[in-house]
């Protein structure tokens, strides 16, 4: 699984690929991401969501979500954020 998302906290924004996603977090892939900040809003498509980070380093970061998402939120991420949808290749 590559999903497209952004990783935005006050200060800064990281686009990051979300490698795992369930219900509670999401494993995400990126650049400097043990230095974002603990809050952040994880933007996936026209979806927003507010999580925090529980461990990371520079190349990945775990995050847990602000409240558990249903299994329809899980596979909305996971359609939202598919490469070819992102890149407009796909409906």
């Amino acid at each position: 699984m590559v999903l497209a998302a952004s990783a935005q906290t006050l200060r800064e924004s990281r686009d990051v690929v979300i490698a795992d996603v369930s219900s509670k977090g999401a494993k995400l892939q990126g650049r400097q991401l043990n230095t974002l900040d603990p809050d952040v809003l994880l933007l996936v498509g026209a979806t927003d969501l507010f999580a925090k980070i529980a461990w990371a380093n520079p190349a990945e970061c775990g995050i847990t979500f602000e409240e558990p998402l249903s299994s329809e939120m899980v596979g909305h991420i996971k359609r939202e954020g598919r490469w070819a949808k992102v890149m407009g290749l796909a409906a």
